[in-house]
């Protein structure tokens, strides 16, 4: 009796791992150079990446409380939580600014932390390997922001990158976003320490004597000062980029091997601080904690359940309309309300499907669910928000030309000069008005016809001998005849 079900062949993992590295290398070589190319806003994140040492506190004596501050766990991954509080951050400013009659302005990008390694750019990218790090550089423009002169990263700080702009989805096919749906994030790239709990027996013995621990359960104390002021160092990033909303995670538990509960409770300390002395960290709104083991995820439940925030979407604008009397809504505004849950909740459910028939069907809903919020006056419809135009970028007077970027990189990877990109305000430098055309029939002129004709056919470009005309169109109006054109060409 025959098989009644097919024969799966798994491809196998070396084959596997063959694949995305000849994948990552062609999105290095030419799918972020394109990009690059055509939009300023990622070149202009690319070009301003800085090296941060051991960042400071910063200077705000204008400091909010710690209970004005929401803290989430999402068992998703860093880009799927980073898109959801993108699309809504701008739903919640297209809805202030109509509530106050004002232009709805660019939201802050979001701020994603990228576990990095502390020694190469990408970390095992090219080599198709499948961690955090590699994640982002896949389906983002990061991986150009991670220069060699940053190597090896700072035991204290990391890489600053604006704008990075997310162009793949978060499958695990990382299939290419269409261009309205991609979105900006800024990106900090700081480095764990690495096997914390593979000491020498030697060292093991006097960490032990002196009430360390190498059991990898707990850090001895050296490691858990270290990791602590790593972890300040991220929000102080962050904080320098006027960050509103950061995305973290279980930072350094995978890998690198550090203890899952330890992580959770000094990020704990280190947002909220202790009994005796509170943190506070202005500027910052919300934290997420994108995390998808969800072993990992449970010990952050148990170390942050008595401060997470128990709402499944994000607290309301703090720019809210003129108050009505107490205990009214406006109809307008329940419509809204409603539509907005229902939306956040069909981007979930489209985040978790897989089946195509189904996510198209998901798709033609969140589009009538768009048409009608913007109908209900909460703002103009998600694909068509100006307040991160991918399309309409390339008009952006705030980004510099396509000569910007750091001194002395000419000849890098990324490095455009002013004729790789035309503005569409503007007229490309490389456009030639000059065309040649060419009088169909005899090339060469009739010899009857007098000299002063042929001085006049001379005087306008038209070479007697080989019976071409080189000039504008204008000065082709003046020949008699019709005449065939090609592009003259530099």
């Amino acid at each position: 009796m025959g098989r009644l079900q097919p024969t799966v062949v798994v491809t196998p993992q070396a084959n596997r791992r063959s694949d995305r590295a000849k994948r990552a290398k062609d999105t290095v070589n030419k799918v972020i150079p394109d990009i690059l190319k055509s939009s300023p806003r990622a070149r202009h994140g690319i070009h301003n990446a800085v090296l941060t040492t051991d960042p400071k506190a910063e200077s705000n004596t204008n400091k909010l409380s710690t209970s004005n501050l929401t803290i989430r766990l999402c068992n998703t991954d860093s880009l799927t939580a980073a898109r959801r509080l993108t699309h809504s951050s701008r739903r919640q400013s297209a809805a202030a600014a109509l509530a106050n009659s004002k232009q709805a302005t660019r939201s802050t990008n979001v701020c994603v932390l990228n576990m990095a390694s502390p020694l190469r750019p990408g970390g095992g990218f090219l080599d198709g390997a499948t961690s955090s790090e590699e994640f982002l550089c896949m389906r983002t423009t990061l991986y150009a922001s991670l220069w060699d002169d940053f190597y090896r990263l700072p035991e204290v700080g990391g890489i600053v990158t604006p704008d990075v702009m997310v162009h793949r989805d978060s499958t695990p096919e990382a299939e290419d976003l269409p261009k309205r749906e991609r979105f900006f994030v800024d990106v900090v790239s700081a480095a764990m320490i690495r096997f914390p709990e593979t000491n020498s027996a030697r060292i093991a013995e006097k960490e032990e004597a002196e009430g360390g621990c190498s059991c990898g359960v707990s850090y001895c104390d050296r490691d858990r000062e270290l990791v602590t002021h790593k972890m300040r160092g991220v929000l102080r990033m962050a904080q320098s980029r006027g960050a509103e909303k950061l995305i973290l995670g279980a930072w350094g538990c995978g890998a690198y091997g550090n203890p899952v509960r330890e992580v959770a409770k000094i990020w704990k300390r280190v947002i909220l601080g202790t009994t005796r002395k509170a943190e506070s960290w202005p500027g910052i709104k919300e934290i997420v904690f994108a995390i998808t083991d969800r072993g990992q995820l449970k010990e952050f439940e148990k170390c942050f359940g008595d401060v997470l925030t128990k709402e499944s979407t994000p607290p309301p604008s703090e720019v809210t309309p003129e108050p009505q009397a107490a205990g009214t809504q406006s109809p307008t505004s329940e419509l809204i309300s409603e539509l907005v849950s229902k939306i956040q909740e069909t981007e979930l459910q489209l985040d978790q499907i897989s089946n195509p028939r189904s996510k198209a069907r998901l798709r033609d809903v969140l589009a009538n669910l768009n048409k009608q919020l913007s109908q209900a006056g909460s703002g103009p419809e998600e694909d068509e928000m100006p307040l991160d135009p991918i399309d309409e970028e390339m008009e952006d007077a705030s980004y510099p030309d396509a000569a910007g970027g750091f001194e002395g990189e000419e000849g890098g990877y990324y490095n455009f000069d002013s004729s790789d990109i035309a503005s569409s305000g503007s007229v490309s430098p490389s456009t030639s008005d000059i065309y040649e055309f060419r009088v169909p029939g005899t090339s060469v002129p009739n010899k009857s016809v007098e000299s002063h004709a042929t001085d006049d056919f001379e005087h306008v470009g038209f070479d007697t001998e080989s019976g071409w005309f080189s000039g504008s169109i204008n000065g082709l109006s003046s020949l008699p005849g019709k005449t065939e054109a090609r592009r003259f060409r530099h």
